[in-house]
């Protein structure tokens, strides 16, 4: 008779000792799949954020040594920019600055309530969070999604008075792509050192969208009062000269994306403030999103060490106790020539043939929990993430403070191809393992041995 006879003829005489190994696949294979399903849907999330924001890193405000600017904003000068900009690995980049500008024109958009006492309402009433950009298409509010063009063009390095603005804020007023509004410097904004009143007009090239995340406290953090700019325009609203203008930050894509930690040493190694800046990657913008990615990860990894070695175990321990009552059956086997190879064979095939059907249940159990089990360990990184954040939990809802401390939504899990193929070998590794460790002690004793009635 063929090994594959005796093991089909052994799994079916002993039926409880069979549901139970089936048991105990059953379990370990809908685990590996659960966890290879979440690893891998955390993985993609990590894998979009950083197609999205790039391969780039950040020059900013080192807060340890620079506070910034009265209001903190960032004092990143344009010397230094053009420094790291001017290697030969930077594909292009991105600088930003802030400035507070009235519109002359139009209304901004306000909150149900009343935010503001009457004094600052007469100081701030009609001020626009206006950002100037050299190129909006890489700004990472773009590039994460919190901001969409909406109709229009983005703004180009060449443009002069131009503009983006929200299309709430354009429905309200009655304006749309080709209409002018008219910006006024704010005199009472703290960084504002000259006190510019300089009133400019643009014309407005693109609609953006995107909503606060989080409830607004006063109108200036709301998204639709975000008006982006050319850097020209910001420039002259503040009367700022190629001397002493500062930019919020600046983020720099590298050619290649492998060569991304050279390219920041190259970068730092360059004549800049190093004690005033820092660098960081671009990704930091999402570090919310993309810490709990890795949190994710992290956990679903060391779950499956965890469930792997525990199977391990487990059906190591009821093999060694099954072969053991087989000790007679494989000294005969032995015996009339039998080689120990295609009894090993024979062992594996037997479980094999259990696995099976216990792979088959198990996938529709992953199908059930795989969803379930992602939005709990989702639930504990973000609440994990956020402890993490401290007191920026208590930041505006502006779009910077939005983004900062954004966590992952949500969590996609589906168990593929993927994650049954790399489940079903690992279990296969581990059934290996199992028979020979509870095997192999038994097969090295003699058939006259084993023939030996104990007990």
């Amino acid at each position: 008779m063929t090994f594959l006879g005796r093991a089909w003829r052994y799994i079916f005489r002993k039926r409880i000792k069979t549901l139970i190994i089936f048991a105990i696949l059953t379990a370990m294979l809908t685990a590996l799949i659960t966890t290879g399903a979440v690893t891998r849907s955390a993985g993609k999330v990590g894998e979009e954020v950083v197609q999205r924001t790039g391969a780039g890193f950040v020059l900013q405000n080192n807060p340890q040594t620079n506070p910034g600017t009265a209001r903190g904003a960032g004092t990143v000068r344009g010397a230094d920019i053009k420094k790291i900009a001017r290697l030969k690995e930077i594909k292009n980049y991105v600088a930003r600055q802030n400035v507070t500008a009235d519109l002359v024109n139009a209304k901004v958009q306000r909150l149900a309530q009343q935010e503001y006492d009457a004094k600052k309402e007469a100081q701030f009433g009609n001020a626009a969070n206006v950002w100037g950009v050299n190129e909006s298409a890489l700004d990472n509010n773009f590039r994460s999604g919190a901001l969409k063009l909406a109709a229009g063009r983005h703004l180009k390095p060449t443009d002069r008075h131009k503009a983006l603005i929200h299309e709430d804020l354009a429905k309200a007023n009655g304006l749309k792509p080709g209409s002018k509004i008219t910006l006024k410097a704010n005199p009472y904004d703290a960084d504002n050192q000259k006190k510019s009143t300089a009133q400019t007009q643009a014309e407005i090239v693109g609609l953006i969208s995107g909503k606060n995340p989080r409830p607004a406290a006063q109108r200036s953090e709301l998204f639709a009062n975000i008006i982006y700019t050319d850097l020209h325009t910001t420039r002259e609203l503040y009367a700022m000269t190629p001397q002493d203008e500062i930019y919020q930050d600046a983020n720099f894509f590298v050619k290649k994306a492998d060569t991304l930690e050279d390219v920041a040493k190259k970068a730092w190694a360059l004549d800049i403030d190093r004690n005033g800046y820092m660098l960081a990657r671009s990704t930091q913008y999402l570090a919310g999103i993309t810490g709990a990615a890795e949190s994710i990860q992290s956990t679903m990894k060391a779950t499956k060490i965890a469930v792997s070695v525990l199977a391990a175990a487990i059906l190591s321990l009821v093999l060694f106790l099954w072969l053991s009552e087989r000790r007679k059956e494989t000294g005969v086997l032995l015996s009339v020539g039998v080689k120990k190879i295609g009894i090993l064979t024979q062992y594996f095939t037997e479980l094999v043939m259990i696995a099976i059907p216990a792979f088959i249940l198990s996938r529709f159990c992953a199908n059930a929990l795989a969803q379930k089990v992602g939005n709990s360990v989702l639930g504990s990184a973000n609440a994990s993430i956020r402890q993490g954040f401290g007191g920026r939990q208590q930041a505006g809802a502006d779009i910077e403070s939005s983004m900062a401390v954004q966590t992952l939504r949500s969590l996609h899990v589906h168990p593929g191809s993927a994650d049954l193929i790399s489940a079903g070998l690992l279990a296969l590794g581990i059934i290996a393992l199992c028979i020979a460790l509870s095997s192999l002690p038994m097969l090295r004793k003699p058939p006259r041995e084993l023939l030996v009635n104990i007990g």
